[in-house]
């Protein structure tokens, strides 16, 4: 059996001489083929940020650590440190709160960890709400969920690693990557054209397309706050 040499598409991966957008749009070209629109929303999501009614992939859901200025039973004052949050919500509660859908393209985060702002991704919790959840024992008086510059790198990793193995499904099944054409091979075999498919998503959506509703919180004041439960 001859083995066909590796495209470029994946050595430029590989060595990382070109960006992570450079790649995405070239792959773009070769997955409209497939006219899948998930992979699709997948490409143009990390290219140009995901859009709030599509659902970000697993590895770009993150959680937090909320730390912030609070008194306890009206005494003792602690400032920029961690919320104990045990002590007045539930862990759904909490879990909604810290979790963030990170919608940045991958080219934004990757400015983000070049910046001296690296470690300083949050999302900030509103004031009045904060003093909703307040209680005579812990009183908030402001809030903000950290999130850690190694997660933001974990997301750009993640993408290169997802890339490296689709570009590596697509040599396996199809010929000549480099002409950013494969409609020809496609039309050919509409069986190997499912069967990629489903390999691909299962490659970028972790094996699962339906990640869940992350413990979607109705008519909560959390979910009013926070734009409901996605």
């Amino acid at each position: 059996m001859i083995r066909l040499a590796r495209s470029q598409l994946l050595k430029d991966v590989v060595n990382g001489k070109e960006s992570i957008e450079s790649i995405l749009l070239r792959l773009k070209v070769i997955l409209s083929d497939l006219d899948n629109d998930a992979i699709i929303n997948w490409v143009e999501g990390e290219l140009k940020g995901y859009k709030e009614q599509i659902e970000v992939p697993p590895y770009r859901v993150l959680r937090g650590a909320p730390k912030g200025t609070y008194i306890i039973n009206q005494v003792a004052q602690y400032t920029n440190a961690n919320v104990p949050l045990r002590h007045i919500l539930s862990e759904v509660l909490i879990d909604k709160m810290v979790t963030l859908d990170v919608t940045d393209s991958i080219g934004a985060l990757q400015n983000i960890l070049n910046s001296e702002n690296r470690d300083h991704y949050q999302k900030l919790i509103p004031t009045e709400f904060c003093h909703t959840i307040s209680t005579m024992e812990l009183q908030i008086t402001g809030m903000t969920i950290y999130y850690g510059a190694n997660q933001l790198d974990a997301i750009v990793s993640n993408v290169k690693a997802k890339l490296v193995e689709v570009i590596m499904e697509l040599e396996k099944q199809f010929e000549n990557l480099d002409d950013l054409d494969i409609k020809d091979q496609v039309v050919d075999n509409r069986e190997k054209k499912e069967e990629v498919v489903g390999n691909i998503q299962q490659i970028i959506f972790d094996n699962s397309i339906n990640v869940g509703d992350r413990n979607k919180i109705g008519r909560s004041k959390l979910g009013h706050w926070f734009g409901g439960g996605r």
